[in-house]
């Protein structure tokens, strides 16, 4: 019974929340669960110009209707902190380890 009280409670609190607070909560869980990345600015000869490394985050950006990247990534990167640069010149790879 208390079992099914619980159940009961946490989708009443779920569904009593905005779709906004959904998505916050569903946003912090993906930080928690971030992956390694390197992330790379190429110039206009297709030369990596400068690289930061994100450990345990993400890389996040705007999306247009369609879902592509459009504008610029935003990160938080170990060399220089937060970083913004442009969604065209940009190379995003997963650091296996």
């Amino acid at each position: 019974m208390k079992i099914l009280i619980t159940i009961f409670s946490l989708a009443f609190i779920f569904s009593a929340c905005t779709e906004e607070s959904r998505n916050q909560m569903f946003k912090q869980a993906d930080n928690l669960l971030g992956k390694d990345l390197r992330v790379s600015y190429v110039a206009d000869n297709g030369k990596i110009v400068k690289s930061w490394t994100v450990r345990d985050g993400k890389v996040t950006s705007e999306k247009d209707s369609g879902g592509n990247a459009i504008g610029y990534y935003y990160f938080w990167s170990n060399e220089t902190g937060y970083v913004q640069i442009p969604v065209m010149r940009t190379i995003i790879e997963e650091i296996k380890q």
